[in-house]
């Protein structure tokens, strides 16, 4: 299970373009989005993080994954935290399920200057035009709650660390394949591997 994660105009889309159309491209199943680009729901999101986090760590990409990204654009009017989210015990159950499945996540962060500029740009990016530096707040306290998980990286496309990002996806790929294999976990020396 791979995650790009990060606020509209933090170069999120372009990535995942990019790792789909890379040579591990072909191994991974790109995900539907459960918002669309206009923050409105295509899906019940509590049904389907349960339904996602269920499958466990897979060859799956997702751009973005609303237990994450839900709670940062909250603010928004037709906002998607919603339903069983606001269940206390509910929430920290599927968290602790996202702990578990422990999945790469790629927080693409680059400045919030960049990312504010980026969504002035033309009309894709409206909807959130106006909450954008809270976004990023949110985006950022969650990487500085969660960063220290070494299957996570920062990905900021002015200086992309391409090298890290490769070692997580090949990680991925060996996770997958010794699963695949019945093989025993040994999570921690594989990211200590590869960290």
């Amino acid at each position: 299970m791979i995650v790009v994660e990060g606020p509209d105009g933090s170069g999120k889309t372009t990535l995942v373009k990019r790792i789909m159309e890379s040579k591990l491209g072909s191994e991974l199943e790109l995900m539907p989005r459960a918002v669309s680009k206009d923050a409105k729901s295509l899906t019940k999101i509590d049904d389907y993080i349960e339904e996602e986090l269920g499958k466990g760590f897979g060859m799956r990409l997702y751009d973005r994954f609303a237990l994450i990204s839900s709670p940062c654009y909250a603010m928004l009017p037709d906002r998607t935290f919603t339903g069983r989210m606001f269940d206390s015990v509910w929430l920290r159950g599927q968290n602790d399920k996202l702990h578990q499945v422990d999945p790469v996540i790629i927080m693409c962060l680059p400045t919030l200057d960049t990312v504010v500029g980026n969504t002035r740009i033309g009309d894709d990016n409206r909807v959130v035009q106006n909450d954008i530096e809270a976004i990023y707040i949110n985006y950022l306290s969650y990487w500085a709650s969660h960063g220290s998980n070494t299957s996570m990286m920062i990905w900021d496309y002015h200086n992309p660390d391409q090298q890290r990002l490769d070692s997580l996806l090949q990680w991925a790929k060996g996770r997958v394949e010794i699963e695949l294999n019945g093989v025993e976990r040994r999570t921690k020396k594989w990211k200590t591997d590869f960290s």
